[in-house]
């Protein structure tokens, strides 16, 4: 069972895509906590960024996530990765590290300008057995000016249905487009809510 299964409940409420300042954040994961306990959020998971090669302590990230959960028991705290789409569909991350966290995620970064190997990316990326949702979907299509039809669209949503992967609502880019969102609803494909905060600042966009 995927993890969001359990808390399903919060998917509109919580804050399920934070990054922290051990990669592109500006704030720690406590501060994050602080903040999100001031405003009554539930749930965060901290979804970071990762390659299969780190440049920071990925053990220590875990740890303090940990200590958090001590520090905030009021707060449901998820471990999570975003990890990014590679060119044969696999994720950019080593697998000890997306077998241990809660929330995987995945999104398309730096990818190459295919339309059609994009679309085949997309659908293996799904089908992986450890991820939750589908960060900022159709970013890379707005970026290339490409889009999917309405076939395209449906046998991706099918797909996501199937697998149990999550369609999520990223605040940052105003994504997925609205008639995705009805589609998906038709479907009976969840969303859930990504504010993809980089600090703490962010939430009076996200949370206002």
């Amino acid at each position: 069972m995927k993890t969001w299964r359990r808390y399903e409940e919060y998917l509109l409420t919580g804050e399920w895509h934070v990054h922290t300042n051990y990669t592109d954040g500006r704030n720690s994961v406590f501060e994050i906590c602080e903040r999100a306990r001031e405003l009554g959020i539930p749930l965060l998971a901290f979804t970071e960024h990762v390659r299969r090669k780190l440049t920071y302590d990925f053990n220590e990230f875990l740890s303090d996530i940990d200590r958090a959960r001590e520090e905030f028991p009021e707060l449901i705290i998820l471990s999570g990765i975003e990890a990014k789409v590679l060119p044969d569909g696999s994720l950019d991350v080593e697998d000890d590290i997306i077998r241990q966290v809660d929330y995987p995620i995945f999104a398309f970064h730096s990818f190459p300008r295919d339309r059609e190997l994009y679309v085949e990316c997309l659908k293996k990326a799904i089908k992986n057995k450890y991820v939750n949702a589908w960060a900022h979907p159709g970013l890379f299509l707005r970026r290339t000016g490409f889009s999917l039809t309405v076939d395209e669209l449906e046998e991706i949503f099918k797909l996501m249905k199937e697998h149990d992967v999550l369609l999520e609502v990223n605040r940052r880019y105003s994504l997925p487009l609205g008639s995705w969102l009805n589609l998906a609803k038709q479907m009976e494909v969840k969303t859930v809510r990504g504010g993809d905060v980089h600090g703490v600042g962010e939430f009076k966009y996200f949370w206002g």
